[in-house]
């Protein structure tokens, strides 16, 4: 995967937002990718924020970020600690 900090993507509703990429992740068991990403806004003053998890399908313009399947929350949210674990030891 390319390295790419913001990018324009549609959401469920098929509405393109901007998000700012932080990283993303592919769980091969499940043959899917997934993205930690935060939504860009004009407001300077949003302070609303955080982290979110979601899984890609599509490439490119196409690319789509939808939400994560309830039977499989458990194994990305455990990726995800691990990636967060792993990257505080190395700043650490």
């Amino acid at each position: 995967m390319k390295d790419i900090s913001s990018i324009k993507v549609k959401d469920q509703n098929g509405n393109k937002v901007e998000v700012s990429v932080l990283g993303m992740f592919r769980i091969s068991d499940l043959d899917k990718k997934y993205i930690m990403y935060g939504l860009i806004d004009d407001d300077p003053y949003n302070e609303n924020g955080g982290v979110l998890l979601g899984e890609v399908i599509g490439e490119g313009e196409n690319m789509q970020i939808v939400g994560i399947d309830p039977a499989e929350r458990d194994i990305v949210v455990a990726y995800y600690n691990e990636i967060s674990t792993q990257l505080g030891e190395e700043n650490e």
